[in-house]
């Protein structure tokens, strides 16, 4: 990052460059004060509008005006005066704002990310005053200035699209576009705008409506501006327009945070002497579309957020038996024929799923927490018994918990209530998952305990899964219900990064009924994530191509699960030796679609693959083998959409990823044809640079009886891919020499 100060007789300002962007600051009668953020080719707005970077309220004292419908229009941050800019190295920023009657202060961290167009704030404030002070919101970041230059005005129908994704169970991913008249952001009066666009999400599962993080596509000026907030409790970003819309006079800003009284019921008091510090934001802009936003946020991900592997490069390729397989009913009988079917694949890591704890009646749900063996699921050797036998199979042990929670019937259960979250005066949770408090170190040291045993037992990969939401939080740890689940995740944060100093030669990785719990603040503490319990292996490309977007592919999950056993099947595992399963099987298709879905990411094997005929067996080991050749390769790739994203409940089209070497010279890419009626497809690839030589290469199924057509338009950069059947896939390498 490099600072620019300019001063002339009417205007004075800084620019801060960093990446091809320009965060600019405006002299104001209250000191340097945040007025635009654009590439470095971008103008001013006519009349800018200079704020500092953040947006408060406290309680007593008005909101701001229309707040019911734009937060963060109090008068407090402009009633503040800066006292000191301190760039306190080549990459970060700190500003500090004083308010003297209240006597606040309020720090802007500014970190300007390395090799990525991205800046990386928090915002903390400082009660200086001798008397409790009683905080609604404050934004982690709110920076004005966005999309400036042009011809169009902000509100044209042709200037600016909003990119969102929206999530569920079973169908994350789902990326949806709009303009902003449409999404509620338009002109009404001479005076300030009166709305805004909100996208926010309450409680644990972070994910669960919304994933943290949008796109604003410039499309007259083809630039983009883009967004991620870290945090597994409350956030809320907002899209808004600040200035008088008769005139023109302003711009669009963009607003982030994760504590607010309107959004999540966020208060805190603030003692004398005290701090707050928000949750972190990302944000940045670049030239380019939605893709190129996302390679920025990619390397960001990558180079700032990705935890270390305690050595090791690469993942192990993991079997797990939850998904079309065992369904949480591990057993002795059950496991030995998967334990050799993953080794014979070629997997590496043999993790149980849920269950391994539960009596053989007993449903696995209703005793979470105690993380006992099975006394009768695993014969006279127990559970230690089948570690052994993973071993010997030539595999690392991988196992399941739900650390953050206690089952009803569990003995844990019987602990205090200063064991678990409490509101309203009950235990949250009520039942089948009650949660821990994380802020009592009785329940660290317990679930450590529980871990060393694991570990000592020779588990080297810990699977975390968060299957309910906390709610608003925990009133009795903190000034408000939303303050104390802020409270407790940045406790279990910590809990989390003491169990990799404790053991760092183990994995962790990230499940939250799936997709639920997505965000960047837990991604950035566990090394691999389970992306969805999407058990319909047609569905699963467009939650893939839809999580390239949020999450890196060397730490997303995708399931691969050849010979599926779907739930409602599970205990009729008779069928899948009957003659119409192993008929349906018999082309290899399903086998080739499911381990392409795999190789798109970080491969997670399932299924029972025990009973694969030689045929599939051999796709199965082939598709194994290409993606382990290959994940070096994924780990510096981003991701790339030739036709877009396709929605989930389209079975009648085609679906496709790309992943892309920085400089496009080398595309892996994954081409499904769902249900369309037409059997061909042309295909947009990047340019890249210069007129280079493209070849095209089919890198799976190698069978000359699986081989597609193809044909590359080298003036239009289009791969054509001719799939004769419905629901088939292929996966192919592009070369630029």
């Amino acid at each position: 990052m490099r600072m620019e100060v300019t001063k002339q007789p009417d205007q004075s300002f800084v620019q801060c460059l960093h990446e091809k962007m320009v965060l600019r600051l405006e002299q104001t009668e209250n000191g340097y004060c945040q007025s635009l953020l654009n590439t470095d080719d971008g103008r001013l707005a006519p009349i800018p509008i200079a704020l500092p970077g953040f947006q408060l309220a406290i309680a007593g004292l008005p909101h701001g005006a229309l707040s019911s419908m734009v937060s963060g229009m109090t008068s407090l941050p402009s009633e503040m005066k800066l006292e000191s800019m301190k760039q306190v190295d080549s990459q970060r920023l700190i500003l500090l704002y004083f308010h003297e009657k209240l006597q606040l202060s309020v720090e802007v961290e500014m970190h300007f990310i390395p090799d990525a167009a991205v800046i990386r704030q928090s915002t903390t404030v400082r009660n200086n005053s001798n008397r409790p002070i009683v905080l609604t919101h404050l934004s982690s970041t709110s920076i004005q200035g966005i999309a400036t230059d042009g011809c169009r005005p902000w509100y044209d129908k042709n200037k600016i699209r909003v990119h969102y994704c929206r999530q569920s169970w079973n169908g994350e991913g789902q990326w949806r576009s709009g303009d902003l008249e449409e999404l509620g952001l338009y002109p009404s009066s001479v005076h300030g705008i009166g709305a805004a666009i909100h996208f926010f999400s309450y409680g644990s599962q972070s994910t669960s409506r919304f994933l943290p993080m949008i796109v604003l596509e410039d499309m007259e000026t083809g630039k983009s501006w883009y967004m991620q907030i870290e945090t597994s409790a409350n956030w809320h970003i907002e899209v808004g327009y600040r200035g008088t819309s008769a005139f023109n006079k302003g711009a669009l800003f963009l607003h982030a945070d994760g504590a607010s009284e309107r959004y999540g019921g966020w208060t805190h008091e603030l003692l004398p002497g005290e701090s707050f510090t928000t949750v972190p934001v990302a944000v940045g802009c670049c030239t380019g579309d939605f893709a190129d936003a996302v390679k920025q946020l990619t390397k960001y991900r990558r180079s700032f957020l990705k935890p270390s592997h305690g050595g090791e490069s690469e993942s192990p390729l993991i079997f797990n038996d939850y998904m079309n397989c065992l369904w949480a009913d591990p057993t002795t009988d059950k496991l030995i024929p998967q334990i050799d079917a993953a080794a014979a694949a070629g997997a590496e890591c043999y993790c149980i799923d849920a269950g391994w704890f539960a009596k053989g009646d007993q449903s696995w749900g209703t005793g979470l927490g105690d993380w006992k063996p099975s006394e009768d699921r695993f014969g006279e050797e127990g559970l230690q018994g089948i570690f052994a036998y993973i071993r010997k199979k030539g595999l690392r042990i991988g196992i399941w918990l739900e650390m953050e929670v206690c089952g009803e019937d569990a003995e844990l259960g019987q602990k205090p209530d200063s064991w678990f979250l409490m509101r309203n005066g009950a235990r949250v949770g009520g039942g089948p998952r009650w949660f821990l408090n994380f802020t009592n170190p009785e329940v660290t040291s317990y679930l450590h305990q529980i871990i060393d045993q694991l570990v000592g037992m020779g588990a080297s990969l810990i699977r975390n899964d968060c299957n309910d939401c906390i709610g608003n939080g925990d009133d009795h740890i903190a000034s408000s219900a939303a303050d104390g689940l802020i409270k407790n995740m940045r406790a279990f944060y910590a809990f989390i990064e003491e169990v990799k100093t404790r053991h760092p030669h183990i994995l962790l990785e990230n499940c939250g009924s799936g997709g639920m719990r997505s965000d960047y603040g837990i991604l950035s503490r566990f090394h691999l994530h389970s992306t969805s319990d999407q058990e319909a292996y047609y569905n699963n490309p467009s939650i893939i191509g839809g999580l390239l977007a949020a999450i890196l592919p060397e730490q997303a999950g995708f399931w691969t699960y050849p010979y599926p056993l779907l739930f409602h099947e599970k205990e009729n595992r008779q069928l899948l030796t009957t003659q119409d399963y192993q008929t349906s099987m018999s082309n290899g298709e399903q086998t080739i679609f499911n381990m392409i879905n795999g190789m798109c990411g970080s491969m997670y094997l399932s299924g029972h693959i025990e009973v694969a005929d030689e045929l599939n067996g051999q796709l199965i080991r082939e598709g194994v083998a290409l993606y382990k050749r290959e994940r070096k390769y994924i780990r510096h790739a981003y991701p790339i959409w030739p036709i877009g994203f396709t929605r989930l409940n389209d079975k009648n089209g085609w679906a496709c990823v790309g992943l892309a070497s920085e400089d496009l010279s080398r595309i892996l890419l994954a081409v499904w044809r769902l249900g369309s009626a037409e059997s061909y497809i042309d295909l947009q690839l990047p340019n890249g640079e210069g007129n280079r030589k493209t070849s095209v290469k089919q890198l799976y199924p190698s069978g000359e009886q699986y081989q597609a057509r193809t044909y590359y338009n080298a003036h239009s950069c289009k791969l054509t891919v001719h799939l004769p059947q419905t629901f088939q896939a292929r996966y192919f390498e592009v070369i630029r020499e």
